[in-house]
Order: structure tokens, then C-alpha cells, then sequence
């Protein structure tokens, strides 16, 4: 571990989430968080040396947008960038390997997805295996759940009152689709989307822009009066076939926490101030919790300070915008949400069906290595 490099995030910044931005092309939206995330650390895009994004053109409303994107990043003077088609919180691990290795002191990662323009349930099926899984319309967020409640007796009123923890929480947070409070009960009443999950929790589809700048030890001070550092961060994939792994369990979550936290040299993930979860319903975010060996509704530490993406999920976003908002934490930026006296926290992203790929980043207000 001695041998790693200190790398840090600088900057960030997001559009508000919202169900349609009737208004502006994802490059418009793109352009103003890059423009944001900029002029917060002081500097043009000739000064940041790596570029990569997340973004699935299936949602994003166009071919080939990824390509159309580098407009608004910075395609000049030309750089080192690439594209993954991924949630960009997994365009962070990739270019904090791309630091570690030596190839660049600053990395600029944006992720977009303009949602409105296609049928995100649609593309998520097309993911499926098509001869047996696919044709049946299966629907996995259900069948997870229902997989979950059958293992440990989990109850209808469990999953409302983490459903009405989040949606409070989310009330403050400007950033968010859904900012309106609600009780267990009233989320109770609400009809069934998909049994044995309600209206009440599942998370608004909505779209947005992010961008965030990483820099290391060398250039960090110099971009941000209050960077926060990378101490730990993993990340591991199970099997893609629903039959080939238990649903009810995330097992690739509970090993990349173990390796994140082995790496910011702590015993779990109960020793951070707070944690921000990709959970898009109540039971994603109870396996998340078993995963980590966390009580739910535990005061310490927080969990989904922000909402979360029960008030807001932006395709493609939703995971970036889990580390910015423990960036924003930590770095003093969280205004009428923050953590008292945070200083470290956890970040989650997933991707694939049924928490098949999990990243987990341990952040912290003090470098990790010397």
C-alpha cells in the first residue's frame, strides 16, 4: 500500500435532477457542469491532462453521443480520454488506476444520460439473457425483492420506513427530483408498482449532468482549499445469469467493502461518519446494509444524507452523484444536510441487474499515504 499515490476529488458538480429537461440537448447539459466543475478549481480544460465518461447512447438520446460529448469536455488541444458505458462513478476507478500508473496528475469525469429520449425499462430487459429471461419480461427489481423478504421475513412496513428515512432526508437536498416528505404510513398506501414493492418505493426516473476533477498529491492544494482523498476504493462483478447467484445477498459488495476499507486502513464500513448507497428501492438498500454489516437505521453512520436515489435517479449519474455528495460532505459543501463532524465516508455505485457490480470508495479529509 506504501507505493500508491494520493489522489483526491477537487470539484464537482450536477444539475438539478429533473424528469425532463425539455429545454436543453444532453451536450447543453453536459457543457454546464464541465464549465461548473471547472471554474470551481480555477482552471480551463487545457489543464486537465485525462477525460473519461459514463454514458449509454440506448438512454442518451442520440448515436454515438459519447462522441458528440468531447465537444463539451474539451477535445482541444487533443488528450488522453475514453468512454465507458457505465455509470461514471466506475469512469472514477478507472481513471484513479490511470493515476496510480503514472499517465496523469489530473482527470476530468463527467457522466450524462438524457433518459427522456428512450425507455430506460426497455433497455434494461434488452440486458437480459433473450432466449430465456428477456421474453418473459421479467421484473428483476420485484424478483430481488421478493427473493430478499422470502430469506430473512422482511415485511411490508420494513421497507416503508426506510423508503420514509430517505424521502425526509431528500427534502433538503435542492439537487433532488423528489423533495417531498413521507411517512411509513402514507408510503403504505400507496398501490403496488410490482409486488411486494409500492409506488411509494421506487425511485423517480430522471436525468442530469455530472462532472468531477481528481487530481494527486502534487496538484490537489492547488485546485481545491479543501480536496477530499481516495483511502480505498474496489470493485468486483458476480456472475451476469440471475440463476447463477443469490439476489437476496450481495456478496460482490461485501468484498469490495473489505478490500476499500483494508486499503483506508479500517476494520468496516461502521467506522465512517456516513455512507451514500445506489439503492433504488428499500431492499437494495437492506442488502447493502447486511452486506456491510450495518443496522439500517442506524444514527452512525448516516446513511443516504442526501435522499439517495429514492428522490433521485439519474441514469448513468446516480453513482457519480453518490461520491460528489460525500465529496460535498467532507469538503464543508453540503449545505442544510451536512453530517457533523464528518470526516470520512463511504461512496456505493452499482451496475447490472440486481447489484451485479458493486464499486465501494472509502473518502476522507486526510491523505492515506505518506
Amino acid at each position: 500500500m506504501s507505493t500508491l499515490r494520493n489522489v483526491a476529488i477537487v470539484g464537482f458538480a450536477q444539475l438539478p435532477v429533473v424528469a425532463r429537461d425539455e429545454h436543453h440537448v444532453a451536450l447543453d447539459m453536459i457543457y454546464t457542469v464541465v464549465r461548473q466543475a471547472l471554474a470551481n478549481c480555477g482552471v480551463e480544460p487545457a489543464a486537465i491532462e485525462y477525460q473519461i465518461s459514463g454514458s449509454t447512447d440506448y438512454t442518451d438520446g442520440r448515436p454515438f453521443g459519447f462522441a458528440a460529448a468531447l465537444d463539451a469536455m474539451g477535445c482541444w488541444p487533443p488528450k488522453q480520454d475514453l468512454h465507458l458505458e457505465m455509470d461514471a462513478a466506475f469512469c472514477v476507478y478507472y481513471a484513479w488506476l490511470r493515476m496510480q500508473a503514472g499517465d496523469c496528475e489530473t482527470a476530468l469525469v463527467v457522466g450524462h444520460g438524457k433518459t427522456s429520449e428512450g425507455d430506460p425499462n426497455r433497455v434494461g430487459n434488452l440486458q437480459l439473457d433473450p432466449y430465456y429471461q428477456a421474453p418473459m419480461g421479467l421484473d428483476l427489481k420485484s424478483l430481488q425483492a421478493s427473493a430478499y423478504m422470502a430469506r430473512t421475513g422482511a415485511a411490508d412496513r420494513d421497507l416503508a420506513v426506510i423508503a420514509a428515512r430517505n424521502r425526509a432526508a431528500g427534502a433538503r437536498n435542492p439537487d433532488n427530483q423528489l423533495r417531498q416528505p413521507a411517512t411509513a404510513e402514507d408510503l403504505m398506501r400507496t398501490p403496488w408498482e410490482v409486488e411486494p414493492l409500492r409506488a411509494g418505493y421506487m425511485p423517480p426516473l430522471g436525468e442530469s449532468a455530472t462532472c468531477m476533477i481528481l487530481a494527486t498529491d502534487s496538484k490537489a492544494s492547488q485546485l481545491c482549499d479543501r480536496p477530499v482523498w481516495i483511502q480505498g476504493i474496489h470493485q468486483i462483478a458476480e456472475f451476469q445469469t440471475l440463476g447463477g447467484r443469490d439476489l437476496s445477498r450481495s456478496i460482490s459488495t461485501q468484498l469490495a467493502a473489505r478490500h476499500a476499507c483494508a486499503m483506508a486502513g479500517l476494520e468496516g464500513a461502521s467506522e465512517v461518519d456516513l455512507i451514500e448507497l445506489f439503492a433504488t428501492t428499500p431492499v437494495e438498500e437492506l442488502i447493502l446494509c447486511e452486506a456491510l454489516g450495518l443496522h439500517p437505521m442506524a444514527a452512525r453512520p448516516a446513511i443516504n444524507p442526501s435522499g439517495g436515489p429514492l428522490c433521485a435517479h439519474p441514469i448513468m449519474n446516480t453513482g457519480l452523484i453518490r461520491m460528489g455528495e460525500v465529496f460535498r460532505q467532507l469538503s464543508g459543501r453540503a449545505d442544510g444536510r451536512a453530517v457533523p463532524e464528518a470526516r470520512r465516508g463511504m461512496a456505493h455505485a452499482t451496475q447490472g441487474h440486481c447489484l451485479q457490480h458493486n464499486l465501494v470508495c472509502v473518502l476522507g479529509t486526510e491523505r492515506r499515504w505518506t
